[in-house]
C-alpha cells in the first residue's frame, strides 16, 4: 500500500535500500521512481527475475551498489546502532569489494590483526514497513506467529530517521499492553502509522493472508515491457486513488480466497 502511494505521488530520483527485496523495488523502479538500488537482490520469487529492474539496469537508467544478504543487514544493523560501520568477514575472499567501493573498505583489527571488510552504515531518510498490528500511538507489533525473516524490519527501522508503519489493524492500547513481548518497535521509533488491511497485498502477510498467486502473475506478465507495465501501473495505482479503491479493484471474494483462517484473542 505504502509503495502504491508513493507511485502516486510521483517521487522521483529515489535511492532504495533494502537487504533481499522483490515486487517492492520492481514496481517503483518501473514507475520510474529510482535512481539507485543498494541491496543484496531483487527478484519474484516462483517467478523469476523483477523484469522492471532488470530491463532498467541493463538501459543504464538505474544504478545498483551491491550487497550480500548479510552485509546489507550489517549495513543496517551499524546505523540501528548508531556506528558508522560494521566489521565484517562475508566479503573476503570475493570480488563483491571491487563491484561496490562505497560501502566496502579493507580494515585491520587492531586487537588481532585479522582483516575484515567495513561496510559503511545508513541511516535511511524513511523506512517504511508493514506489521499486523498497533495502537494510535505507534506502537507496533507482529501476531503471535510469524515468519522470523522479519526480524530485519525493527532493525531498518531503528536506523532510520523517520519510520512509517502501515499495518493490518489499528488497536487499543490496552491490547498491546496484554502482550508486550510481541511489540517490536515502540511508539518513540515510530513516525506515523497507517492502517492498511490487506497492505501487503499481492505479497503474504504471515498468519493473516497468502500470496496471491493470480495477480504476481498479472503482475509479472505486465512488467515483460515498459508499455504493458505502464497499463498495470494505470489500472492498479493511478486510477486507484487510495488503498480503499486498490482493494475493490481486487474484489472481496479474491480478498477471501487467500485469507487464512485464525482464532481472535480477547
Amino acid at each position: 500500500a505504502l509503495i502504491r502511494e508513493i507511485i502516486r505521488q510521483g517521487r522521483r530520483d529515489l535511492i532504495l535500500l533494502g537487504w533481499n527485496n522483490g515486487i517492492d523495488v520492481d514496481m517503483l523502479v518501473g514507475a520510474g521512481c529510482v535512481k539507485t538500488v543498494v541491496t543484496s537482490h531483487v527478484a519474484m520469487g516462483n517467478y523469476g527475475l523483477a523484469r522492471n529492474f532488470r530491463r532498467e539496469v541493463e538501459a543504464g537508467n538505474v544504478t545498483v551498489r551491491e550487497h550480500t544478504e548479510t552485509t546489507a543487514i550489517d549495513m543496517f544493523q551499524a546505523g540501528s546502532l548508531g556506528l558508522s560501520f560494521f566489521p565484517s568477514k562475508t566479503p573476503l575472499g570475493s570480488s563483491l569489494p571491487s563491484h561496490n567501493t562505497d560501502d566496502f573498505l579493507p580494515i585491520t583489527c587492531p586487537f588481532t590483526g585479522e582483516v575484515y571488510y567495513a561496510i559503511r552504515a545508513v541511516t535511511p531518510d524513511v523506512t517504511i514497513i508493514h506489521s499486523h498490528i498497533a495502537d494510535h500511538s505507534g506502537n507496533v507489533q507482529w501476531d503471535n506467529s510469524y515468519w522470523t525473516d522479519m526480524t530485519v524490519d525493527p532493525m531498518m527501522a531503528k536506523a532510520a530517521r523517520k519510520v512509517v508503519v502501515s499495518v493490518e489493524q489499528i488497536v487499543s492500547e490496552e491490547h498491546i499492553l496484554r502482550h508486550p513481548e510481541r511489540t517490536i518497535l515502540p511508539q518513540v521509533f515510530v513516525t506515523a502509522v497507517v492502517e492498511a488491511p490487506y497492505g501487503a497485498h499481492p505479497c503474504c502477510c504471515d498468519t493473516r493472508y497468502d500470496y496471491d498467486h493470480d495477480h504476481l502473475a498479472l503482475y509479472t506478465e505486465s512488467a515483460n515491457n515498459a508499455e504493458s507495465f505502464h497499463r498495470y501501473l494505470d489500472t492498479y495505482v493511478n486510477r486507484s486513488t487510495d488503498h480503499q479503491s486498490y482493494l475493490n479493484k481486487i474484489g472481496l471474494q479474491h480478498l477471501l480466497s487467500i485469507t487464512r483462517p485464525r482464532s481472535l484473542e480477547l
